[in-house]
């Protein structure tokens, strides 16, 4: 019912603008004819005029009390001004009227994107898994209203929105929030350097746990780890391109030591192929990804990470034969949104490659 009822309320109230302004410059124009003519109906004329068009604004009473109820401030507003401030009064008013509308439709817009994106992201435990978080930040954060948001004029929604980056914390997060350290307001600026600085300290905590960890119980499994976090924190934008290095260096040499404890781990070997790519150590990446083809629940990925590796080479024989052997893989695809677009896109130009 409040669906179906909008357009009558839009239209009245268009109405009784459109009538008020009309019976306004009515109003207007008789005044001028009286001072330039001197006759004296028409200054009569113009304030019958003048009475009607604030009439306007209370006439809805009579006839519409439902209607006219949540508006009878704004409209006896409009009416007063109407009536001691011809002209001026109401287009001042009106455009006061437009100015807050197209203020509250975007602060409407804002608050329902971040209500529907904490429905989207958050759970009790408040932590966000990666493949969510990617998935909502390429359909709403590139360009919707978070970046609407920073580039606004408000600054307790820009601290809201800076909030709710932290709490994203991914590599396009990141980089919202390192422009926020330019914004206008100060407040803005701190929370924004703080919202960095909680994210840097928290990869730095998890990191010194597992450290803590493994001196005092070593293992394969914490190694990885160790060797994840470091991964996760050079990809997080956070580091510098010398800082993200010597994270990426920490990951090999942690996946190296659990390599040592379990040599044929199939998801440590593509971890460190994947960290040795990144290093630029191809020769040394592509024998892992090769060994790693070997086993079905790498066998996807391994095959993405030797195609990009012939890419960089500009080895085109090497890389169509991958494109072939993806088109024909049945292997499971990559779970990554990303990574699952690239092996498509591959095994399509395998697929037209063969035809």
């Amino acid at each position: 019912m409040d669906e179906s009822s909008q357009p009558n309320n839009r239209t009245g109230g268009l109405f009784v603008w459109v009538v008020a302004l009309g019976l306004q410059t009515a109003c207007l124009l008789s005044a001028w004819r009286f001072y330039t003519g001197g006759q004296p109906f028409m200054a009569e004329l113009a304030l019958g005029l003048l009475v009607s068009s604030s009439l306007v604004f209370v006439l809805p009473l009579l006839f519409a009390r439902h209607w006219f109820a949540p508006r009878s401030t704004v409209y006896g507003f409009a009416a007063a001004l109407s009536l001691c401030l011809p002209g001026i009064g109401i287009i001042g008013c009106l455009f006061s009227l437009l100015c807050a509308q197209v203020v509250m439709r975007q602060k409407n817009k804002t608050k329902e994107f971040l209500e529907s994106l904490e429905m989207a992201l958050g759970d009790d435990s408040g932590r966000i898994t990666r493949k969510r978080v990617g998935q909502v930040l390429a359909d709403e954060i590139a360009i919707e209203p978070v970046v609407d948001v920073l580039k606004g004029d408000d600054p307790d929604l820009k601290r809201g929105a800076v909030k709710l980056l932290q709490r994203i914390g991914t590599r396009s997060a990141v980089s919202l929030l390192r422009q926020s350290l330019s914004d206008q307001f100060p407040e803005v600026r701190f929370y924004a350097h703080s919202a960095l600085t909680e994210l840097e300290d928290g990869y730095t905590k998890r990191i010194q746990d597992i450290e803590k960890n493994i001196e005092q119980a070593p293992s394969a499994a914490l190694y990885r780890l160790l060797g994840q976090q470091y991964r996760a924190y050079a990809d997080s934008g956070l580091a510098d391109e010398i800082a993200r290095g010597q994270h990426l260096e920490n990951c090999r040499d942690a996946l190296n030591k659990a390599l040592e404890i379990e040599p044929e781990h199939a998801k440590t070997m593509l971890l460190l192929a994947q960290a040795l790519l990144d290093l630029n150590l191809l020769r040394e990446a592509w024998r892992l990804f090769e060994k790693c083809t070997s086993y079905d629940e790498t066998v996807s990925e391994a095959q993405l990470g030797m195609a990009q590796i012939a890419y960089q080479m500009r080895d085109f024989g090497q890389l169509a034969r991958l494109a072939r052997s993806m088109a024909n893989s049945e292997a499971a695809r990559p779970e990554k949104a990303d990574a699952l677009e690239l092996f498509e896109f591959w095994a399509g130009l395998g697929k037209v490659g063969h035809g």
